[in-house]
């Protein structure tokens, strides 16, 4: 029996390697085609939503609210923000913490994303790094400067999810990070803290016109 050359061995490796890795090319451009869709909708969607006039406030800030739960990871990023202080909370501090944090991003960005109703909304790039999927963009307002936002995307189990997003190279994610951990150190540790100083936030908004 004729024993293979070791030529062979490297080239049937080879041309399993170039598979794989046009395999592997193939899988990255769609799941960056599809973050791109996935962002598109969300500024389509939010946009049509406030331009109907037809619409009470309270019910173009429900529908926004459904747009935000659709489209972002809200209670991964919300577990993320607080960090170690998550582990150390209780169950029924958890649940309250989650919902309050919701009604805050919600009041906090439904009157932020209404100012670019009319604005045009354009996809500059995408790329992967790492696990997630980096989509930039720009939003051209007529009565302003462009605004540059990066919306970072995780894609699992076959859905997209939004997990920060940056406006001028500023991190979303790490600033409520920042901002709330400040906060809980500030009152001993408390998380029930931070829940208060959330619901007087969320009231002052809504005061806002």
């Amino acid at each position: 029996m004729k024993h293979q050359k070791p030529g062979f061995y490297v080239v049937v490796v080879g041309l399993c390697l170039l598979v794989y890795a046009h395999v592997s090319v193939a899988h990255a451009n769609k799941i960056s085609a599809g973050a791109e869709i996935f962002i598109k909708t969300l500024a389509t969607t939010t946009q049509n939503t406030f331009l109907n006039k037809n619409l009470a406030p309270s019910v173009h800030k429900e529908k926004f609210r459904k747009i935000m739960v659709g489209h972002f990871d809200l209670k991964g990023v919300g577990k993320w923000v607080i960090g170690r202080y998550w582990r150390k909370s209780s169950d029924n501090e958890r649940i309250k913490y989650l919902h309050v944090f919701e009604n805050f991003i919600v009041e906090n960005y439904a009157k932020r994303f209404k100012n670019y109703t009319k604005a045009e909304f354009k996809i500059i790039k995408t790329e992967i790094r790492g696990n997630s999927i980096f989509v930039s963009s720009a939003i051209n307002a007529s009565e302003s400067d462009p605004v540059n936002i990066v919306w970072r995307v995780n894609y699992k189990d076959g859905e997209y999810k939004i997990i920060d997003f940056l406006i001028e190279g500023v991190s979303w994610a790490r600033t409520q990070r920042s901002e709330f951990a400040s906060v809980i150190r500030n009152n001993g540790g408390k998380v029930s803290a931070l829940i208060i100083a959330l619901n007087k936030k969320i009231t002052y908004l809504q005061s806002q016109k």
